[in-house]
């Protein structure tokens, strides 16, 4: 019996190292030589990257009942308002402003100088590497608000992390076709490269090393949080925030992050921003450190003296416990508490930064 049962665990986990080997979504790790290259870094020690401040990554039990528990106001009770993006009208820009659009969790399009720039593009059904019910998206099909096939190219894609609901498989195979140029933190480049992106169309980049696309400085930040897409390669990569800087306007890309000193200082040395995306969703005292509750999104706005905040991370998918809204109804609240502006347009909404309209429709309650 004992032989048997050792046979049976040896084939179970053979079929799993051989599940993660050849499924493509969990992409590819650092090679030792790439390994050797960043251990010259500060922020990287025994083979892992590393935050600047302690990060706990669960900090507090959490029922896993609870977590998968079926709660109806964990996701709407109808489908979400949202618009439809004109391809045509959006990549034709007259003036000197920047306008963008929200796709809905992290995902993000600007235009910049009449370059379209894609932030964490995640753009498919799953944020998982596997079709899992619970993980979902419950937000509209990103194709019903951004026709991906009508844009005849996209000039740069920037990727906070390799988590599952930012850096997607799937995503990039609708899009590595019209993409120019990548900008990634270290480590995150292995992806792209293995999922068939040609490695000359990568920049890499650590915390405070910036790059330029034409007239606009990109810059990699520090942000607060950890990677992986296996149980074998937690840390293997670095994760950011992103300072995009032109003389159009100053935008602000938290990506994942808990709270920390490392806003006031992004916001001394490049501040003040016109706007900041903030992580402000899918929270939980588990893992306070390595995302925000929204009263800690409006002071890492006000720590980076931005003119409008955004709060991000959310209306796409269940990955923690709090009714599907309460991030953007606690931000409004903190906001309104704390004195700084804030704007909550629907998905697909098109603004332009220079015409920011201050009013505020809680088209989530419609």
């Amino acid at each position: 019996m004992v032989v048997i049962l050792l046979y049976v665990f040896l084939c179970l986990g053979g079929v799993f190292i051989g599940f993660l080997n050849l499924n493509p979504q969990f992409g590819s790790n650092p090679s030792s030589i790439q390994k050797e290259n960043y251990s010259k870094y500060e922020n990287y020690f025994n083979e892992k990257f590393q935050n600047i401040e302690e990060t706990i990554l669960a900090t507090d039990d959490i029922s896993m009942a609870n977590f998968f528990r079926r709660d109806s106001n964990r996701v709407p009770q109808k489908e979400i308002d949202h618009d439809l993006i004109n391809s045509k009208s959006f990549t034709s820009l007259k003036n000197n402003s920047i306008r963008f659009a929200w796709l809905g969790h992290s995902a993000f399009i600007f235009n910049i100088e009449n370059k379209l720039i894609m932030l964490d593009p995640m753009l498919t059904e799953y944020a998982s590497p596997i079709p899992i019910s619970s993980l979902k998206r419950f937000g509209p099909d990103p194709e019903k608000v951004l026709s991906i096939k009508d844009l005849d190219s996209i000039d740069a894609v920037i990727f906070s992390h390799d988590h599952y609901d930012h850096l997607d498989y799937n995503s990039i195979k609708i899009l590595k076709d019209k993409v120019k140029k990548y900008y990634v933190p270290i480590g995150l480049g292995n992806h792209l490269s293995d999922w068939g992106v040609n490695s000359k169309l990568i920049t890499e980049l650590n915390w405070n090393e910036k790059s330029k696309y034409h007239n606009i400085e990109i810059v990699c930040l520090p942000s607060r949080h950890f990677s992986g897409r296996g149980p074998f390669n937690r840390n293997s990569t670095l994760w950011a925030s992103w300072a995009i800087l032109s003389e159009d306007g100053k935008v602000y890309f938290s990506g994942d992050s808990g709270y920390g000193k490392h806003f006031k200082d992004i916001g001394q040395k490049y501040g003040p921003f016109d706007i900041v995306l903030i992580d402000s969703g899918q929270y939980n005292k588990a893992w306070k450190h390595s995302h925000m509750f929204p009263n800690e999104a409006v002071l890492a706005a006000k720590d980076l003296k931005a003119k409008y905040f955004m709060p991000i991370h959310w209306g796409a998918f269940v990955l923690s416990t709090h009714e599907w809204d309460e991030p953007v109804n606690e931000s409004v609240l903190y906001a309104k508490r704390f004195n700084q502006r804030i704007i909550t347009p629907k998905i697909g909404q098109v603004l332009e930064l220079s015409k920011i309209n201050k009013k505020l429709i809680s088209w989530w309650d419609n």
